[in-house]
Order: structure tokens, then C-alpha cells, then sequence
């Protein structure tokens, strides 16, 4: 199966969405990407990996097992939780180094402490908390694909919307995912799953109801609605009366309804545009968004570790106009040359990537420096040399 390059294309502006606003928030190069209002990065990334896992994962339950499925699961959670472990960890040295102000975390009491915050995901830098929320919802999918495979997918929506109605109305300590800050509550996982759920259905029925074609069909009512939405939530909500009543019908922490609505429409909107502009123009044109949207994982960790690293070796916040500009195209230019690497080393799994190097070096040396012929013929006769 083909990947589709629309759908990388749109994760590879997510991933720019997340930079320019973890390091640019409010100037012009960050602008594009947050003028949908209550729209971002995140939730476009959270909507995405939902629909992505479930498309991949049928086809690999229908050729193989669910057995097989699960195991592929548990070892992309293994992954995740290495990286997010790195970043905690980097997170804790700058701490631990008088950089605490970066991190906006508190105080921690040596490396003792540190590490057991790390282990346990609670020592966590601002722009560096997606992963927690992305472990959580992708460990749902152990029950999720049980259900989907008997056809119960619309139970599987129903209780998302019942799960999701809940959290607008009453929203338990248990609710919400921590992390030792001044503002402990990161996310709120019961309100942000309405992202992740839905959209896992949608990538398993993406081949039965034809998403593609229902996408490219619709695709100017699609834009035109988003666009009226944005137009309501804008006028009456971000700069309008209802102002006062912004938290409620758009707060992030507890993903609000204006958060879920835009984000349903954007996502799907800028996947057919972007659908469109590959039948016109060359693959190509939207290469730095395709190849990063290929490794939005790996995207994601640079950008939480640059977010951490580069103010305190490269550029001394508050930065001026040209510098914001500079490291997010730096930022940005970084991410997609490691997808480029990746892609040119055949590295298709990061856990593979020290293994691939010492086969390479043992090829280079191999042929540096040729076996004698006395070795040559230990190996003929299954001696060692």
C-alpha cells in the first residue's frame, strides 16, 4: 500500500504549526498556521496519529493477526516512551545546570530525584507533554481493536461522545495527566480522546467509506463551512460578546467544543487541499512538509529537545524578530533534513538506526582492508581465520 502524501504533507504542518509556536507564538511567521481560531498543531497531530493507527493497523490485523497488531502496539509504546524519557531527561540536566527558568518546572533535588520524576513522565518541558497524552490514547486501542474488528465501531463512537460529554460536565482528578509544574494538569485525556477515538475509526473504515473520494467530492463545502465556523468563533467568541465565556467554550487544557469542532473541519480541509495541489503540481513542491510529516515522531522529539537546548546554547531569550525567525526555520530545516537522512540510509525503524551504522562501518572496513588469503580460506573451510 502506497502511502498517502496528503496525509504526511498535513502532518508535516502540524509539525510546523508546534514549532512556530513554541517559538515563535504571536509573530508573523507563526501567524499562518493559528489564524483558524482555537486550532493548532497539537490537535491536528492528535486527530492524525488516531487516523493513521487505525488505517495501518486493519491491514496489518486482516494480512496477519491481532496478535501480531498488538505486539507492533506494544513496541510503538516502548518508543515512546524512550523519547519521552529523553526529553525529560535533557529537561532535568538543564534544571539541574541553574536552566530551570527554560523548563518552567520546579526545583528538583539532584539526580536522584530527577531521574525517578523522568522515569515516571513528570519532569516535562513546556512544549514537550504531547507524548504522555499520545501513550495514554494509543494504549486505548488494546481494547478499541477488539471492538472494531467485530463491527462495533459505532459503539466505539458512541462512548467516545458519551466519554467526551462527561468531561464537559464533570472532569475527575483522574481525568488529567500531571507533571511536577507550577500548573500541574497538562491534559485533560478524557476530553482530548474525542481527537484520537473518532479518528481511529475513520482510518479503519477509511477504504469501506471511501474517505478520499468523499473528501475530494465535498472538498468545497468542506473549506466553505470551516471557514464560516472560523468566521462564528472568531467574531462571537475570540473578539466578539460572548468573549466572557471563552474558557468555557474553548479551553485547551479541558479541549472545549470550539476546539473539537474547528479541528474536525480544518484537519480534513487541509487534507484535501492538499490532495488537490499534489494532482497539479509536482510531488516535490510540498517535500520539506512530506518528508517531515513521514517522521512527525522524531520531528516532535527535535523540536521538544531544540526548545530546551537552543536558548540556553545557541540564543539568550527574549529574542528579537530575526532571531525568532532564524530558529524556527532552523528548527524546522533540522527536522527535515533527519527525515532526509532517513530516508537515504533506508532507516525505516529508529531502533534499527545503531545496527545499520555497524554494518556499514564493518562493510567499509571490509573493503579497506581485504581479508588475507589465509583467512579466506578458514572461512571456506568454516575455521576460524
Amino acid at each position: 500500500m502506497n502511502r498517502d502524501l496528503a496525509i504526511d504533507a498535513t502532518r508535516g504542518l502540524a509539525i510546523w504549526s508546534m514549532i512556530s509556536l513554541h517559538f515563535a507564538a504571536g509573530t508573523h511567521i507563526a501567524a499562518p498556521t493559528h489564524a483558524y481560531p482555537y486550532v493548532d498543531g497539537m490537535s491536528a497531530f492528535v486527530l492524525l496519529s488516531g487516523m493513521v493507527l487505525g488505517l495501518v493497523y486493519r491491514r496489518w490485523i486482516e494480512r496477519i493477526s491481532l496478535r501480531f497488531a498488538y505486539w507492533r502496539l506494544t513496541k510503538r509504546l516502548a518508543v515512546l516512551y524512550v523519547c519521552q524519557l529523553t526529553i525529560a531527561l535533557i529537561a532535568v540536566a538543564a534544571a539541574l545546570e541553574g536552566h530551570r527558568w527554560l523548563t518552567l518546572l520546579l526545583p528538583v533535588d539532584g539526580w536522584g530525584q530527577g531521574l525517578g520524576l523522568a522515569l515516571r513522565m513528570q519532569y516535562l518541558p513546556s512544549g514537550g507533554n504531547i507524548l504522555l497524552l499520545y501513550m495514554v490514547l494509543m494504549a486505548s486501542a488494546y481494547v478499541l481493536f477488539p471492538m472494531l474488528i467485530r463491527g462495533w465501531w459505532p459503539i466505539v463512537l458512541g462512548g467516545s461522545v458519551a466519554l467526551y460529554v462527561i468531561s464537559l460536565t464533570f472532569s475527575p482528578d483522574w481525568f488529567y495527566l500531571t507533571a511536577t509544574m507550577e500548573a500541574p494538569r497538562i491534559q485533560n485525556w478524557a476530553a482530548w480522546q474525542i481527537m484520537f477515538v473518532p479518528a481511529v475509526v475513520v482510518g479503519w473504515k477509511w477504504r469501506d467509506w471511501r474517505v478520499p473520494e468523499f473528501i475530494d467530492r465535498w472538498l468545497p463545502a468542506i473549506v466553505a463551512v470551516a471557514i464560516g465556523v472560523a468566521l462564528i468563533l472568531h467574531f462571537v467568541v475570540d473578539a466578539g460578546p460572548w468573549m466572557r465565556f471563552e474558557p468555557a467554550i474553548a479551553d485547551k487544557l479541558d479541549f472545549r467544543p470550539a476546539r473539537a469542532i474547528g479541528a474536525w473541519l480544518v484537519v480534513p480541509a487541509i487534507y484535501g487541499i492538499f490532495r488537490m495541489l499534489l494532482r497539479w503540481w509536482h510531488k516535490d513542491w510540498l517535500r520539506p512538509l512530506v518528508m517531515t510529516g513521514t517522521r512527525s515522531l522524531d520531528s516532535y522529539v527535535l523540536q521538544a529537545i531544540a526548545l530546551v537546548l537552543i536558548p540556553i546554547h545557541v540564543a539568550h531569550r527574549p529574542w528579537g524578530s530575526l532571531t525568532t525567525t532564524c530558529v524556527v526555520l532552523t528548527v524546522f530545516g533540522l527536522c527535515w533534513a533527519w527525515s532526509e537522512f532517513r530516508s537515504a540510509c533506508h532507516i525505516d525503524k529508529l531502533h534499527r538506526l545503531p545496527v545499520i551504522l555497524a554494518r556499514r562501518l564493518e562493510r567499509r572496513s571490509h573493503h579497506t582492508h581485504p581479508p588475507t588469503v589465509a583467512a579466506q580460506a578458514a572461512e571456506t573451510v568454516g575455521a576460524p581465520p
